[in-house]
């Protein structure tokens, strides 16, 4: 098979594996493993890590099908709802183990979150492919756990959003210091959040772990938080 004809057969591949061009080509592994390594060279294709290539530059295409299961989320999964006005390069997938991230080029890395949350996500069609991503309120829900600021937060949940949901999510968590944290965001907002309060105990929680001075207490939902997001609502 020519070299042009086996990189047209491999688009239809988000990720392919020495494996699989095996069976296209019909040759050895040997030879495949060589013949692989001189396209990666040539930069015909791309190696993502070890055994797994790519033809195509969209890390979306191919970051949560690396490991199973898997799913975008975070700052990934704000930017791709549109939920911000950021553009951040790393792509975030979220996963139960381990794993090293990856250095797809010299600006996009893609990061591993490991969590024990998997839930929440769902198939979506993305260009040809098939991808795994967190909905809009796991999304939230994945932000808060992993420390991003309240302030992109509070600019995502200006979007459309099942609030209803994202409450439900927050109790599914079980986790006391990130309910709080969804309660008192939501009543800032103007939401009513009151079947979260039967989470709140009497440890104050940072609204923020990088933001320690300088900050108001919420004794209803026992969170500490910079004054600067009284703009967003009552108090």
């Amino acid at each position: 098979m020519k070299t042009i004809d086996l990189l047209k057969r491999l688009e239809n591949y988000p990720v392919f594996t020495l494996n699989d061009v095996v069976k296209i080509t019909g040759q050895s592994a040997n030879y495949v493993r060589i013949f692989l390594h001189k396209l990666a060279e040539k930069k015909y294709i791309k190696r993502i890590e070890r055994g797994k290539y790519t033809v195509h530059e969209d890390p979306l295409i191919f970051a949560s099908l690396l490991y199973t299961p898997s799913y975008l989320s975070s700052w990934t999964g704000l930017r791709f709802y549109n939920m911000t006005t950021q553009l951040p390069n790393w792509i975030f997938v979220m996963i139960p183990v381990s794993k090293k991230n990856i250095k797809v080029d010299e600006k996009t890395r893609i990061i591993f979150v490991k969590t024990k949350h998997m839930w929440g996500y769902e198939k979506v069609r993305y260009g040809q492919f098939d991808i795994f991503i967190a909905d809009k309120e796991k999304t939230i829900i994945d932000c808060l756990l992993t420390g991003i600021n309240s302030s992109d937060i509070f600019e995502a949940l200006e979007t459309d959003m099942d609030f209803g949901k994202l409450i439900t999510y927050a109790q599914k968590t079980k986790n006391k210091a990130l309910i709080k944290r969804v309660g008192f965001i939501l009543e800032k907002i103007g939401k009513d959040p009151q079947e979260l309060m039967s989470y709140v105990d009497n440890n104050y929680v940072y609204l923020d772990a990088s933001q320690k001075k300088n900050l108001i207490k919420n004794s209803k939902w026992k969170v500490k938080y910079w004054k600067e997001y009284d703009r967003f609502g009552r108090a």
